[in-house]
């Protein structure tokens, strides 16, 4: 007969476990095969789980068995607010791909800090701050002139634009990660409660223009110290939100150098508030936005009229717009390079070509096979 080993273990260690990922009790049952009395046993401290019992936790609950062994439960951080426009019985329910991308956002941070710490490079601190009672526009004003932001603004491909904006937000003591938010119909997060505060964006087949404007709005977030869970929505039923999204607005689209636009003042000068698509695009490509971006801000100074935006917003603000019909396969060294940035992808290949880390230790800060190094590195400094 076989022996069945018996492992001593806390249940509510395996119970918060369960919880942090926002799983039910039926949910874990369909999962790890355990029966809804097994389960109740086994959080109870009732019964004690076998070793095969234990790794179907583990993988249930995305923990390391070691976690699962811990004496007591761990006090973990909170998620960041919840500021999506949702109905009440939504509000701070999220998917557990949420939850994990949260905690994949916090463990990058903690091997960021890692690897500077192994380099012996200090951390720059973000030390900037602003408040609601601030105007939006002078906090964008007074953040173009800290990042250089005029520099970037010559930028005419996007997609660098996009690289140029995220490495100037790092420079200030910000991480920046794109994530896999495909759940809850989030656009970006940001987290202020760690030594270098987070800003996630998400990454999928979402348009250059759209991570730009993301990465924006949760940096107001950083400034105003509130971090949350958005989705960038058109009609913010939080005033942060609305501070947040005006503050991006401002930040990409200037005010003078908007108005002074060579489009802006022929559509002036013509009388017309209904503007083509072809020329709102146009005029986006200039500032780094999408033609909906530039729509609201044509709003905003009176330019156009709450009908024809909110008519373009229905028929525009769709999964598809502006994106590839033709999606690409899954390509493991971009995915990795967009996922945790130059800066952090730059940091690890010098920690390791000056042997303060080894090639497993380098698999493992990438989150990647040893056989995707090469083709990571390859395409990096390409």
């Amino acid at each position: 007969m076989k022996n069945i080993v018996q492992i001593e273990v806390n249940g509510a260690v395996l119970a918060w476990a369960r919880e942090s990922l926002a799983l039910t009790r039926n949910q874990a049952c369909d999962r790890t095969g355990l029966t809804a009395k097994r389960l109740v046993q086994l959080e109870s401290s009732e019964k004690t789980p076998t070793i095969d019992e234990l790794k179907a936790l583990s993988k249930a609950y995305k923990r390391t068995i070691a976690t699962l062994l811990l004496k007591n439960p761990p006090k973990e951080k909170p998620l960041p607010s919840d500021k999506r426009t949702v109905d009440s019985s939504e509000m701070g329910h999220f998917h557990e791909k949420t939850i994990l991308a949260v905690r994949k956002a916090r463990a990058m941070m903690q091997s960021y800090l890692e690897l500077r710490n192994e380099m012996g490079w200090t951390t720059p601190k973000f030390s900037l701050r602003a408040t609601l009672s601030d105007r939006p526009d002078q906090a964008a004003k007074d953040m173009r002139v800290v990042l250089k932001l005029d520099e970037i603004w010559q930028i005419t491909d996007v997609n660098f634009a996009l690289e140029a904006y995220i490495e100037q937000v790092e420079s200030l003591g910000i991480a920046v990660f794109q994530l896999s938010l495909t759940q809850d119909r989030l656009r970006g997060l940001s987290i202020v409660d760690e030594i270098v505060p987070i800003i996630g964006i998400k990454r999928g087949s979402e348009p250059a223009h759209s991570k730009i404007f993301t990465l924006f709005h949760e940096l107001g977030h950083i400034l105003l110290q509130e971090g949350g869970l958005c989705d960038l929505s058109d009609n913010p039923s939080f005033q942060i939100e609305k501070w947040c999204n005006a503050f991006a607005a401002e930040i990409l689209m200037p005010s003078q150098k908007f108005l002074q636009s060579e489009l802006v003042v022929k559509y002036q000068n013509n009388g017309d508030q209904f503007w083509s698509k072809a020329d709102l695009i146009t005029l986006g490509a200039k500032f780094h936005v999408g033609p909906l971006a530039i729509l609201r801000r044509l709003l905003d100074h009176g330019l156009t009229t709450i009908d024809f935006y909110r008519q373009k917003h229905i028929a525009w603000n769709k999964p598809t717009f502006g994106r590839p019909k033709k999606r690409e396969g899954r390509n493991i060294p971009k995915e990795t390079i967009k996922e945790k940035g130059r800066t952090y992808i730059s940091l690890a290949f010098k920690a390791f070509d000056q042997n303060r880390i080894d090639l497993k230790d380098l698999s493992d800060l990438l989150g990647i096979r040893l056989s995707y190094i090469n083709k990571t590195r390859q395409l990096f400094y390409s």
